[in-house]
């Protein structure tokens, strides 16, 4: 017998199942299941799992990022991307020739860019490179913080929940594997897309996200 329904919020070692079907986020005592995390239940053909409430962004080489200029170096930028490591990009890895002597001239503390993560080191630190026409310096300073597990609801299936985001607030997006969502348009319209993106990361486990996510902003656009 399975305990649970999908996007249950669960605790740990709450009993899930009797089936010894668990997957990710669970353990097993003899035929029952249990919860490892404090989470949302996931009901899948491989059994129940458990997608924990919160988690750190782990960087991985090939990660699409948003990051904020924290340091200028000699031939460096040292950049948050919302890990617990030092992030660093390269003169090297720009895609225009640097002139050292003036580096804060390209990217200066508080620039916020897109970048790729293209080496991790063993102490966990990471380089991340701008090579590449999808990687640039992004105008403006706006963002949104979500955690990386609740990416894909942000997102939606084929992009359908972030398309609706951005076309209802006329703001040009980008979504960091990190969790970073930079948000770009006139002042009014980056408050509704920040309200948007809050509702996502308070209510991701709601069946009904979507709907909840129009009604914000029709409702808000009625009121302007």
């Amino acid at each position: 017998m399975i305990h649970v329904k999908d996007h249950d919020i669960v605790t740990p070692g709450e009993l899930l199942s009797d089936e010894g079907n668990g997957s990710h986020g669970t353990y097993l005592e003899g035929t029952k299941v249990f919860s490892k995390y404090f989470g949302v239940i996931r009901i899948e053909p491989k059994g129940v799992g458990v997608q924990p409430l919160t988690s750190v962004y782990e960087p991985m080489e090939g990660d699409e990022v948003v990051g904020q200029i924290t340091e200028v170096g000699g031939k460096y930028w040292v950049v948050d991307i919302n890990a617990p490591y030092y992030t660093r990009l390269d003169v090297r890895d720009m895609n225009i020739r640097i002139d050292t002597n003036e580096l804060d001239k390209y990217l200066d503390i508080g620039d916020l860019v897109y970048v790729r993560v293209f080496k991790i080191y063993p102490n966990h630190s990471a380089d991340v490179s701008m090579r590449g026409t999808r990687y640039a310096k992004l105008p403006g300073r706006t963002t949104a913080k979500i955690d990386i597990m609740k990416l894909p609801r942000l997102i939606g299936k084929e992009g359908t929940m972030i398309n609706i985001i951005k076309t209802e607030t006329n703001c040009d997006m980008l979504v960091g594997q990190n969790g970073i969502v930079w948000i770009n348009g006139e002042d009014y319209n980056k408050a509704l897309a920040l309200a948007a993106v809050n509702l996502v990361e308070k209510e991701y486990y709601n069946p009904n996200l979507m709907d909840k996510i129009k009604e914000l902003l029709k409702n808000v656009r009625g009121k302007v």
